[in-house]
């Protein structure tokens, strides 16, 4: 009986070693500039983020109405200029995503990273995945989870969330809107700018 709990404990903590392992690395967030409101919601309430403050993965945010905030990853050659009434989640549990766009807008500017670095840099919402093959683009999240993207520069590869098609990759210039549980739509020309 002892030899069994030996070799359950054994397992068990290879267990935890293996699921260790996948835990992505925490990422820091510099709150690099704030219009108004933007605040930390945690179970205790919520805190006032300022200028100069930190913010970490697993943190959720949410800025308030005619507020503003940019947050940037150094690391990550990353900066997202956040709209107001967005609510969203910084790097949680899924290697590569950078935020989790609950709702409202952002803004996401890209840096080139160096040849030998090949991490994913994602921006999700509740209908959408964003991977970076470009460098400027903005996302919209309405109440209901539906998802505009509009690049200004650079690609952008938009995969649906929850269906089983190809990504469609939308070119500087285009825009695409994805419905909860559909494919994005097609690219289609927004004329808008930065």
């Amino acid at each position: 009986m002892r030899y069994l709990g030996t070799i359950s404990a054994m397992m068990l903590a290879a267990l935890g070693a293996a699921l260790a392992d996948e835990t992505p690395d925490p990422i820091d967030y510099d709150v690099i500039a704030v219009k108004r409101h933007v605040l930390r919601v945690t179970v205790g309430g919520e805190q006032q983020l300022h200028e100069g403050d930190h913010a970490i993965s697993g943190d959720y945010l949410r800025t308030g109405s005619r507020s503003a905030a940019d947050l940037e990853v150094p690391e990550l050659a990353a900066m997202f200029h956040v709209g107001a009434k967005t609510r969203f989640r910084l790097a949680h549990d899924r290697p590569g995503v950078l935020i989790d766009v609950e709702r409202g807008s952002l803004r996401g500017v890209f840096g080139k990273l160096a040849d030998s670095d090949d991490r994913e840099r994602l921006v999700t919402t509740p209908s959408a995945i964003l991977a970076v093959r470009g460098t400027d683009y903005g996302v919209d999240v309405e109440k209901d989870g539906d998802t505009t993207v509009t690049v200004f520069e650079g690609t952008v590869e938009v995969r649906g969330l929850g269906v089983e098609v190809e990504s469609v990759q939308i070119q500087a210039g285009h825009a695409t809107r994805i419905r909860k549980g559909r494919a994005p739509t097609a690219p289609v020309v927004h004329g808008l700018s930065t």
